[in-house]
């Protein structure tokens, strides 16, 4: 049950306010079996574009439900007092009321377990970090909660929350966007262009991410990286009340890790440990690592235990994820890159890479930072798809040293890479692009890769 306190609270504030949930995907929903909880008797209105909800059996056995569906439902938005947002929905062109209140489930979690929330944001690594924290964790805590952008709405893990309760929440930027309040502990990883369809420019992208931590007191933690270029600059000009814990892979800090696998806390505190032990691949996942430890050092939880706990945790499906062997071709699966720097860095991180699987859908994201790196590092074969892949030809035609194959077919990326490679070597699938050109999102296409790798390993 919903403890009454949250009840009485939200009643006070919200009972004789008219409430639309805007946007009824996952999330959406998930606001909505809320608030019913909360208001069983009020009228709730739901608004999305799409027009078959009308026949949704959630809604048809609902009596206090208020549909608007169809194009124009950001306007239809507008009338309300109350919106609580959904993540996928985009407020560029939204005629936003002085008067009207933008909630979403982040914000309304955050004001009533903030205190008990490790929240996690960045371009990248996101979801890595939040399963590896939870997977430390749980050696020290009983009772450990992975919500948030991973797969898990926030508010349907509400009911199970002690005071021992501890909850590590993977936060995007749709989520942070009209956030109030802040979690305890809060780590940003990285700032890099993406989302710019959502958005209208990268400054407005980052200062979403930077909600994570805009509503710390001096009793909470702010972790990063000073060696994000771009996270650095931003911190200037922004008031950051709590305690800075900073790490980087050089000696700049009182935190960092050296090149022989030793992470220093405050220059004092030391753990060793071998590299060849940590199971995920890439100087970017030793960068989660350690932000990781220092989460746990915030909880005052011994460091020593946690790094052992650390060198058992798995990688997660396509982030760098080995598929298998075919023909003494190694095939990784990192299908989740879909941003320049994300595939620089995985192509750093596999070892005999010689075949790369690029492109995808196009959104405006600048590639030369990928271009510049593909003339600059080994020659390599490149399987092209998509509009970006249209893009990276062009830009790299006249200067590319290695091999350049543009295919329109993704079932037949894998067989074009096994003609491509010889024996002893890697081919990575790290598209640096959206999937939403040909699939319904980054997993599904990680999983026809596998696939397509499989039936070759089976043969």
């Amino acid at each position: 049950m919903i403890s009454e306190e949250i009840k009485q609270c939200l009643i006070n504030e919200l009972e004789n306010l008219s409430i639309g949930v805007l946007g009824f995907g996952r999330e959406g929903r998930s606001t909505f079996r809320f608030l019913r909880q909360i208001f069983p008797d009020k009228t709730i209105s739901i608004i999305d574009a799409n027009t078959a909800l009308v026949n949704d059996i959630t809604l048809v056995n609902d009596k206090n439900i208020s549909l608007f569906l169809g194009g124009n439902y950001l306007a239809d938005a507008e009338s309300f007092d109350v919106i609580f947002k959904s993540p996928g929905i985009s407020l560029v062109n939204y005629n936003y009321q002085e008067s009207q209140k933008i909630l979403s489930q982040a914000d309304l979690f955050l004001r009533f377990f903030g205190s008990q929330t490790i929240g996690v944001t960045g371009t990248k690594g996101k979801s890595t970090t939040v399963s590896l924290l939870k997977h430390i964790l749980e050696g020290f805590y009983q009772h450990v909660l992975l919500i948030g952008n991973i797969g898990v709405p926030a508010l349907d893990v509400v009911e199970m929350i002690t005071n021992k309760t501890i909850i590590v929440f993977e936060f995007s930027s749709h989520q942070l966007e009209y956030v109030k309040h802040s979690p305890h502990i809060a780590i940003l990883l990285n700032l890099y262009q993406e989302h710019l369809d959502h958005y209208k420019d990268y400054k407005s992208y980052r200062n979403a991410k930077w909600k994570i931590c805009e509503y710390q007191t001096k009793a909470d933690f702010f972790i990063y990286s000073i060696d994000e270029v771009q996270v650095v600059k931003d911190i200037d000009n922004k008031d950051v009340k709590s305690n800075k814990l900073k790490y980087s892979f050089n000696k700049k800090t009182g935190n960092f890790l050296s090149e022989d696998a030793t992470f220093y806390f405050d220059e004092l505190k030391k753990i060793g440990f071998e590299s060849s032990q940590f199971h995920l691949l890439g100087k970017h996942n030793l960068n989660n690592l350690m932000a990781s430890l220092l989460a746990i050092q915030a909880l005052h939880l011994p460091l020593n235990k946690a790094i052992k706990l650390a060198m058992d945790f798995k990688s997660l499906p396509h982030r760098l994820e080995y598929v298998g062997e075919v023909k003494g071709v190694s095939f990784y699966n990192d299908s989740i890159a879909t941003i320049p720097e994300a595939t620089i860095r995985a192509i750093e991180s596999v070892e005999n890479v010689k075949t790369v699987i690029l492109g995808g859908f196009d959104r405006g994201i600048d590639y030369d930072i990928l271009v510049k790196f593909l003339n600059n590092y080994k020659p390599l074969n490149l399987i092209l798809l998509g509009k970006v892949g249209d893009i990276l030809e062009s830009k790299l035609k006249d200067s590319y040293q290695g091999m350049i194959v543009k295919i329109t077919d993704f079932n037949q990326v894998v067989a074009t890479a096994l003609s491509l490679s010889i024996k002893n070597t890697a081919c990575l699938l790290s598209p640096a692009a959206s999937s939403y050109d040909s699939f319904k999102n980054f997993e599904e296409r990680g999983d026809k890769f596998k696939e397509q790798v499989n039936k070759l390993i089976q043969k």
